[in-house]
């Protein structure tokens, strides 16, 4: 499946990774994993790794309605985007975003998974209790 879910609780983080061509249907059943799984923990932290992928087929809905229904909107997490490298998903990428700040909710682009989990296991220190 080229999206796939790693469960941290130790470091209380998901990461949420994806792979190759990833689609609407992709990331909606990606959502429905996240929610299904046990371990799922809404103030944990979010990291979407999508270093590898090669093309975004998603659509301005889906991402819309996946910023919207945020099962971590009301929770003060970090959230981080490991961008692409290749320039044809990162419309997508930088939509998904633009939306997130949009709706409020603290985001930040890294280069790199490991800058990413860095600044995630920092920043979190300053946010308040909830």
């Amino acid at each position: 499946m080229p999206v796939s879910l790693t469960f941290d609780t130790e470091r209380r983080l998901i990461i949420t990774t994806g792979e190759g061509v990833v689609t609407d249907a992709d990331f909606i059943e990606g959502r429905r994993q996240l929610l299904a799984n046990p371990a799922f923990d809404p103030s944990f932290d979010r990291i979407w790794d999508f270093h590898r992928v090669t093309e975004a087929q998603v659509t301005d809905a889906v991402v819309a309605r996946l910023v919207a229904e945020s099962p971590s909107a009301t929770k003060p997490i970090c959230r981080a985007v490991v961008t692409s490298e290749r320039a044809g998903p990162m419309k997508e990428i930088l939509d998904f975003i633009n939306r997130t700040r949009e709706a409020n909710r603290r985001i930040a682009a890294f280069p790199d998974l490991t800058s990413a989990e860095k600044w995630v296991l920092t920043a979190r220190v300053d946010l308040p209790k909830s």
